[in-house]
């Protein structure tokens, strides 16, 4: 991480850390993190861009890391998230952004480019399709579709509960959860009909994978031992209010060049396949790239796949050399 420095910044009444690298001034590429992550989940792709002629940041996002937040659910809603980034951009001086997002970053890269198009040039999404609007609110579509089996996001809906599970020992949580959605453990991940937590048909790998060193995890236990899980998992807990704040919109549009890539092996994405089904009605500017031996952790299980892809599809809308 040589090339990255660190600092913080004040957004939307947060004093957000960053991790950049690259000269402020040119073109600003903001890369928005997933759950259980922080920043350091884009740094096979921050020096990349900065090398390439990119001023590339990435936050910890509202509840993670450094940044920390409010502990009240309300103060995670999707509004509220995009305001946050509508801020950081502003207070890294910039008025146009390239978003680059995976998993909930993801789902809140889609949201800023629907709302403040005029704001954002492109937009790389990962794991994450955009599908539009939602007919129903996600919790209640989750529970018609898993009825009385163990799903992760309706477990979240519990006070307290999962922050306990997780928190008991952050490392040994944040080592199963990274490999039993990876590519080289979804195949032993199913979950049991007696499922009651997270973690109860997990396990993790000896040796660590490639793309998680023990001193990356070393880093990521540091930080949730340090914030916690609370609010990262309120960002779960805001969904139905989100998507309840959403409902009389009607620009579900993107109009900006999109890259979307996916995971062939991640069970995020084809939890959502739906939604990829019909991104091409909702994105006419859209590029779709499905990654093979790769899971939910694309940035980090594909990077040099990931980095490439990135970087010719800027080259296209930007004709850059």
């Amino acid at each position: 991480m040589a090339f990255i420095q660190e600092r913080k910044v004040v957004a939307n009444g947060l004093d957000m850390f960053i991790a950049e690298a690259g000269e402020p001034g040119r073109p600003l590429v903001l890369c928005l993190h997933g759950f259980p992550e922080c920043w350091a989940s884009w740094r096979y792709q921050l020096p990349m861009l900065a090398q390439s002629g990119y001023y590339a940041v990435a936050p910890d996002l509202r509840g993670f890391g450094q940044t920390g937040g409010p502990e009240s659910v309300d103060a995670y809603r999707m509004s509220v998230l995009v305001e946050d980034v509508r801020s950081l951009v502003a207070a890294l001086g910039y008025d146009k952004v390239i978003l680059v997002g995976h998993d909930w970053g993801c789902a809140l890269a889609w949201q800023v480019a629907r709302q403040y198009p005029e704001t954002v040039a492109a937009v790389v999404g990962m794991s994450i399709p955009y599908g539009g609007p939602a007919p129903e609110a996600p919790t209640e579509a989750m529970k018609r579709l898993f009825e009385d089996r163990f799903f992760c996001m309706l477990y979240f809906q519990q006070p307290a509960v999962p922050e306990q599970e997780l928190e008991k020992d952050v490392r040994d949580s944040l080592r199963k959860i990274f490999h039993s959605l990876s590519a080289d453990g979804i195949a032993e991940y199913k979950v049991g009909e007696k499922d009651t937590g997270l973690l109860d048909s997990m396990h993790a790998p000896e040796p660590p994978p490639r793309w998680m060193r023990e001193e990356d995890m070393d880093y990521y236990a540091e930080r949730y031992e340090s914030s916690g899980f609370t609010g990262p998992i309120n960002w779960y807990r805001a969904m139905d209010l989100s998507w309840q704040e959403s409902r009389g919109d009607d620009n579900w549009q993107l109009t900006m060049p999109v890259l979307f890539l996916g995971g062939l092996q991640d069970p995020v994405l084809m939890f959502n396949q739906k939604a990829l089904q019909r991104m091409p009605d909702y994105v006419p500017d859209l590029r779709t790239v499905l990654l093979d031996q790769c899971g939910h952790w694309i940035p980090m299980e594909q990077a040099a796949e990931v980095n490439r892809e990135i970087l010719a599809f800027l080259e296209e809308i930007h004709g850059q050399d």
